[in-house]
């Protein structure tokens, strides 16, 4: 069984990864309402990957015997001013959740929770992953540019993005 205060972080997260979940389908909607059908596979691909991370927390927490809370979500913002911009935010949502399951690592570590610190590892190599990949778009953004033609690859990019995942 895990301590009332991890139980707490892990409701949290879920809560965290639910909201991410939201906010990546609604990009991937405006997306997909803007033309960007790449972007709009990419982002979708990514809302259902934050939600699978919610339900294995929400998992972990019925395994260890404790009280998992399904999160109710804020809605997440519904207009965007562009792909680029989308593409920001997605670092900084990325970044974001990464800084809330270090926050639970520490708990672990404090807690000398070995086991939910092993279990975590998965999050933080896969935090680190996203965060890369998003980096990575930013800066191929940065090279091809924001023209129509730039955009186009974009969009064509972030598509193929979503096939290989």
């Amino acid at each position: 069984m895990i301590s009332e205060n991890m139980t707490t972080a892990f409701n949290k997260q879920a809560a965290e990864e639910a909201y991410a979940s939201s906010m990546y389908l609604s990009m991937a909607l405006w997306c997909d309402a803007q033309g960007y059908e790449g972007a709009a596979r990419y982002l979708a691909a990514s809302s259902q990957e934050e939600r699978e991370h919610m339900e294995k927390f929400l998992q972990y927490v019925v395994d260890q015997d404790s009280t998992p809370r399904v999160p109710a979500v804020a809605e997440p913002p519904h207009e965007f001013d562009s792909l680029p911009d989308i593409m920001k935010q997605v670092l900084e949502l990325e970044m974001s959740v990464a800084s809330k399951i270090h926050a639970i690592v520490d708990l672990a570590i404090a807690e000398k929770d070995h086991a939910t610190w092993n279990w975590l590892q998965e999050f933080v190599a896969e935090q680190r992953e996203a965060e890369i990949k998003a980096r990575n778009i930013l800066d191929r953004i940065a090279v091809i540019g924001t023209e129509a033609t730039g955009l186009y690859e974009i969009d064509k990019m972030l598509g193929k993005m979503a096939s290989a995942e």
